[in-house]
Parts: C-alpha cells; sequence; structure tokens
C-alpha cells in the first residue's frame, strides 16, 4: 500500500485507506483537515502540528 504524508502543513503523519478528504487533499483526521481550528490535536499524540499551527496557543 502507498502510503502519502498528511496535507497539514506541520504534520508528519501518514494517511492510508481511512484518510479523510477535502478539497482534493488527504488528511490523517478531522483536526488537521480542519486546520485545527479548535486547537483539536492531531490523532497522533507525538504529532506536534497543532501546536505549530496555532503558535500562540499553549495546552
Amino acid at each position: 500500500m502507498n502510503e502519502q504524508r498528511c496535507a497539514c502543513e506541520h504534520c508528519s503523519c501518514t494517511v492510508g485507506e481511512n484518510a479523510v478528504m477535502r478539497e482534493g487533499k488527504a488528511y490523517c483526521c478531522e483536526a488537521c483537515a480542519s486546520g485545527h481550528r479548535g486547537g483539536e490535536p492531531c490523532r497522533m499524540g507525538n504529532c506536534t502540528c497543532a501546536k505549530a499551527e496555532r503558535p500562540g496557543q499553549s495546552q
């Protein structure tokens, strides 16, 4: 299976057959697909893309 990187700019996760699709791009989870609008974390606990997307936020 060919895995590709999540389309979230700061995410390092890969997406597979269960990718969340938005505007022709594949994301690893709904939080990444929505741009972490509500500060939701990435589905992978060790990924810090949500913090990078919202630099003024702390968790």
